[in-house]
């Protein structure tokens, strides 16, 4: 009698995403990762001083392995700040809001995660026109554009 082998099983896996802020300007960024299925994760806005490089996600999810057709789909959000003086102090105020993808109901970004990715760090490198998602795994690119009012 023999047994047949268990059927392959996805494997839940996880990796750590960095914004790199190449915009020339200070920016404040929030970013929403969705594992399709999956709750979406949105982060806590953060600011970013130019060429300025720090975490912004801890720890995303996703799944890999037989069967699995999830894709990770991202929108990442950012606040150009100017620096003014309000009452003789020098302030970061707020100015132009900007999303990734083009229009005003701009849709997700898929850029799928792999096993590849497990463990490690994806970078979304932030140029003033255009963002690019960088994993071990490939890079994708989409635009970054102004939010009409």
């Amino acid at each position: 009698m023999s047994s047949d082998p268990a059927p392959p099983q996805a494997t839940r896996r996880s990796a750590k995403i960095d914004i790199d802020n190449q915009t020339g300007t200070n920016f404040r960024f929030k970013v929403q990762h969705q594992y399709t299925g999956w709750e979406t994760d949105v982060s806590k806005e953060i600011i970013y001083k130019p060429d300025e490089k720090k975490t912004i996600f801890d720890n995303v999810e996703y799944n890999t392995g037989f069967l699995t057709t999830g894709v990770d789909n991202w929108i990442v959000e950012g606040t150009k700040l100017n620096q003014e003086t309000v009452n003789g102090k020098k302030e970061l105020v707020d100015g132009a809001k900007f999303q990734s993808g083009t229009g005003a109901l701009s849709s997700w970004k898929v850029h799928t995660l792999t096993a590849e990715d497990d463990g490690k760090t994806t970078v979304i490198r932030v140029f003033p026109t255009e963002i690019h998602f960088i994993s071990d795994s490939g890079k994708s690119t989409t635009s970054f554009t102004v939010v009409k009012d």
